[in-house]
């Protein structure tokens, strides 16, 4: 009787594991200073005018490009440690595309339970609490605005994962001109959930009575063609020789 092989996901695991303790380490620093930084707006804003709007929902575009480019970084640096290991590029591949999504979604509950606490704030003080980043198609809509963070930071992360990949392999001149295939799904997603985004908005486009769902189901594509760029890629990456 034949039995079948079962694949070894240690190594999967354990690249996973190690990305995902460098990324929310670095999680728990960014958020730390943005409750300071957002703390102390509020306080200067209060005290030279009036509070009318949500500050920490600007937090978003550093809750982007900051992971983004540390997934660029850490894994430019990973990638000949990983393979001298001995461990294989598929287990480098499937980890760091496990930690981006973790990551994601870590950062989109941690946006949306601060979002929370901040409204909770304003209305205590009798503050107006409105969005001027258009983020999601439905601002007030706690769903909306959960789905729509979390989902632009998946995006943003293995994008980020894509970027370096195609850097690595294809060298610098070539990773430059691929940035319209490799960094700009990240401004087609926050256009895909923007609230308002004048021309550049496509959340009524196709959306009809749900843009959420529509929205939601392009990015899941989008991000699946990113993994799928990313994994193939990088099980053909060769390893930067070092200078004898």
């Amino acid at each position: 009787m034949s039995t079948e092989t079962v694949p070894d996901l240690r190594p999967v695991r354990s690249t996973a594991t190690w990305a995902l303790q460098v990324h929310l380490y670095l999680a728990a620093w960014f958020w730390g200073i943005a409750l300071v930084v957002v703390t102390l707006a509020l306080v200067v804003i209060n005290q030279v005018g009036q509070v009318e709007n949500s500050v920490l929902a600007f937090g978003r575009q550093g809750a982007i490009w900051f992971p983004f480019s540390m997934f660029i970084a850490i894994t430019a640096a990973y990638l000949p440690v990983h393979v001298a290991t001995g461990l294989t590029r598929r287990a480098l591949s499937l980890g760091l595309l496990v930690a981006a999504v973790v990551t994601g979604l870590v950062y989109g509950l941690v946006f949306y339970a601060l979002l929370q606490v901040e409204r909770a704030v304003f209305g205590a003080l009798g503050w107006q609490w409105r969005n001027l980043e258009g983020m999601s198609p439905d601002f007030d809509d706690p769903t909306a605005l959960l789905v729509s963070a979390t989902l632009t930071f998946v995006a943003a992360y293995v994008s980020g994962l894509l970027v370096c990949i195609v850097y690595q392999r294809a060298g610098g001149w070539w990773g430059t001109l691929a940035l319209p295939l490799t960094a700009a799904p990240i401004l087609l997603v926050s256009a895909l959930f923007a609230q308002d985004a004048g021309p550049f908005s496509t959340s009524e486009w196709f959306g009809g009575d749900r843009p959420l769902l529509a929205a939601s189901a392009a990015t899941l594509l989008i991000v699946a063609a990113m993994a799928v760029a990313f994994d193939r890629l990088t099980r053909g990456a060769s390893v930067p020789s070092r200078p004898s």
